[in-house]
């Protein structure tokens, strides 16, 4: 016979001929091992979610930026996350397209997919690297910063021109297709698909 553990009331775990309502020092004293068991295991994943660098802030964001040695300045949470996951994936890179897509890839926290370089004949040059619209305001930072921080993750002497900002707008194939997420938008953007557009540094 399968044996019941009640995990939300701890006194209904009592044989019957123990008191086991609301108002006895059985229910009382349980609950509060209950509470305390329960704090404690929050506790323990909220710990575990902070070891995650998505997933910190405020003063264990700065512990992951001292470690790195990067000063965090003026920035947001954000915004130093991304500066950090920059600093970070640097030195992983090794020039190489694939290398420099990853790079961006994970700085940006996208999929690889959504990133790709559009080269030129002419060498040390790239002329355009397309990155999701979404990434402006998942990382909090100015079109000008996205730049700068894009080129530090670029091989020395690459020449880059412009940044490509995918955007999520497009019109739909048929009169009864409906997508929240590509469409014309509501007056607060909740719904609705976004323009992308190219930022020339």
């Amino acid at each position: 016979m399968a044996i019941i553990f009640y995990d939300e009331e701890y006194a209904k775990n009592l044989p019957d001929s123990y008191q086991k309502d609301s108002d006895s020092n059985n229910f009382k004293i349980l609950e509060i091992e209950r509470c305390v068991i329960k704090q404690h295991l929050e506790d323990i994943y909220k710990i575990y979610d902070i070891l995650d660098l998505d997933n910190a802030y405020g003063k264990t964001l700065d512990y992951y930026g001292e470690r790195v040695g990067l000063s965090r300045g003026t920035a947001t949470d954000p915004e130093y996350i991304t500066l950090i996951k920059a600093k970070l994936v640097r030195n992983l890179g090794n020039g190489t397209y694939p290398s420099v897509t990853a790079c961006l890839a994970i700085t940006f926290n996208c999929d690889y997919e959504d990133v790709y370089i559009t080269e030129t004949d002419e060498p040390c040059r790239v002329n355009m690297i397309n990155l999701p619209y979404d990434i402006i305001e998942s990382s909090g930072m100015a079109d000008s910063d996205i730049y700068t921080l894009v080129k530090s993750l670029l091989p020395i002497c690459i020449r880059l021109d412009d940044i490509s900002f995918d955007g999520t707008f497009e019109f739909s194939g048929s009169e009864s297709e409906y997508d929240e997420t590509a469409g014309f938008s509501d007056n607060e953007q909740t719904i609705g698909g976004y323009l992308g557009y190219i930022y020339t540094g």
